[in-house]
């Protein structure tokens, strides 16, 4: 039995950019399809064309989309499938969270509206569980959850609703590896037996969980998928640097009126590279945003160049202080929808050049040293793929000249081939501006560029 089908699906872009060329697919029920390539290769358009959906501009040229029987693209039947036939898990699922609810009260309401009737506290606790997301956390808004967290529990609420078809866009890319093998476990056994299909870069992962691997290049289907690329072990100096650029002392942090770092203490060496790992809801984005002056933390002092610098970023700015550049997780919520990459980039340039920041960099030569074309410079963040979007994000941070800057999981979504350029890209200018640098991760691979690796765990940075 087939639950949906696509047959011969073409699409493209405003400007006449082929984005799919003639796709079939075919998922059934209790199976796992799994979809991989390099960002921007239309694995994303291909999900959401599963829903009815296409992003900005974009326009079916050709072939079709069935599910349960159902036209997707015909208003009448996208009513009908999304929400009990068809669930989707998004790349930035931040964005797809209420602010003002709490995740349980949304889960619930998600629920009764699915399956009118039900037990739908016990199938909340069910679905938590089944995303790895502490019930605790359920009592919780949005805005004091871990990027990690949010993701499950936006995952969470698309178990609630137990769809026939369930798509998961990048579900494991803000998790730590214990956590992401538990949520493809879940997936894989879940007891409705829903046809999934996976969009993911984590190949290791996926070989275990998938009946069938697909890999799509250039807006097609390629024969065979390349081996995944080969982990390297990270490196962890014995030794702190030498004479600190930025110095954190005494940094204590509380969220959501709970303590998730005590005393901790920080330095970057002129041109460091220092990598962050731990658990999800350990506290490094907390420890991230801190730094960069969006949420002060409870004590700390905080020194760049031996120059005090306040904890809101905004006083910095008024202050003309020295600026840290933050590039977080969900790149969506970051960028302006109605700004064209061009736009975007120039408007950071012309904001570092009124705080006194020389910007050496044309934006042009940042698509290019960030592995994107530069004949997206007229789309808007709405027309990229999630990886370009998030490249786009470090593009602009890198534009406004930073004197540190903090990447948050910027390249989880991106394929091997695109990590290793943008790793490469990093450790070069780096170098040659001699900016430090933070980057939050739970990759293996982006540890072992860093010079040193430090984890948080139990409240305390190590």
């Amino acid at each position: 039995m087939t639950l949906a089908t696509v047959r011969g699906l073409s699409a493209c872009a405003p400007d006449g950019t082929t984005v799919l060329e003639g796709v079939d697919l075919e998922l059934r029920p209790g199976t796992v399809t799994a979809v991989v390539g390099e960002s921007g290769a239309g694995k994303t358009t291909l999900a959401l064309a599963l829903l009815g959906h296409l992003g900005p501009g974009l326009r079916v040229t050709g072939g079709q989309v069935r599910v349960a029987g159902r036209d997707p693209f015909a208003a009448s039947d996208r009513k009908v499938l999304r929400g009990r036939i068809t669930g989707y898990l998004p790349q930035d699922p931040a964005s797809a969270l209420d602010p003002q609810r709490r995740i349980g009260a949304q889960l619930l309401t998600a629920s009764r509206i699915a399956h009118p009737g039900e037990q739908h506290q016990e199938r909340v606790r069910q679905a938590a569980e089944a995303a790895a997301l502490d019930v605790d956390l359920l009592r919780r808004h949005p805005n004091s959850l871990s990027g990690g967290q949010a993701q499950r529990a936006l995952l969470a609420w698309t178990f609630v609703t137990r769809p026939q078809l369930l798509i998961l866009d990048e579900p494991t890319s803000g998790l730590d590896a214990a956590t992401a093998a538990r949520v493809h476990r879940a997936f894989t056994t879940l007891p409705w037996a829903p046809a999934v299909l996976v969009i993911s870069h984590d190949r290791a992962l996926i070989s275990k969980a998938a009946d069938e691997v697909k890999e799509m290049r250039n807006g097609r289907w390629v024969s065979r998928p390349s081996p995944p690329a080969p982990l390297v072990a990270a490196k962890v100096a014995q030794q702190g640097p030498g004479k600190a650029h930025l110095l954190v002392t005494g940094l204590t942090l509380h969220r959501g009126g709970r303590p998730v770092l005590t005393a901790a203490d920080l330095q970057l060496g002129r041109g460091e590279m220092v990598a962050v790992q731990g658990v999800s809801g350990t506290g490094k984005t907390s420890l991230a945003r801190a730094l960069a002056g969006l949420a002060p933390p409870t004590s700390g002092s905080l020194l760049l160049d031996g120059q005090a610098l306040d904890w809101d970023a905004a006083t910095r700015a008024r202050k003309r202080q020295p600026f840290i550049a933050y590039v977080g997780q969900d790149a969506r919520a970051a960028l302006n929808p109605h700004e064209t990459v061009d736009r975007t980039l120039h408007r950071a340039t012309s904001a570092a050049a009124r705080a006194g920041r020389k910007a050496d960099t044309e934006p042009a030569e940042l698509l290019k040293h960030l592995a994107l074309s530069e004949e997206i410079s007229r789309r808007t963040p709405d027309e990229l793929s999630g990886g370009q979007r998030h490249r786009l994000a470090l593009a602009r941070a890198l534009a406004a000249a930073p004197d540190v800057l903090i990447a948050d999981e910027t390249l989880a979504a991106l394929d091997h081939a695109t990590i290793e350029h943008v790793l490469d890209a990093l450790q070069n200018w780096r170098e040659s501006h001699g900016i430090p640098m933070l980057l939050i991760t739970h990759s293996e691979r982006v540890a072992a560029s860093a010079d040193r690796v430090l984890t948080i765990s139990g409240g305390r940075l190590r």
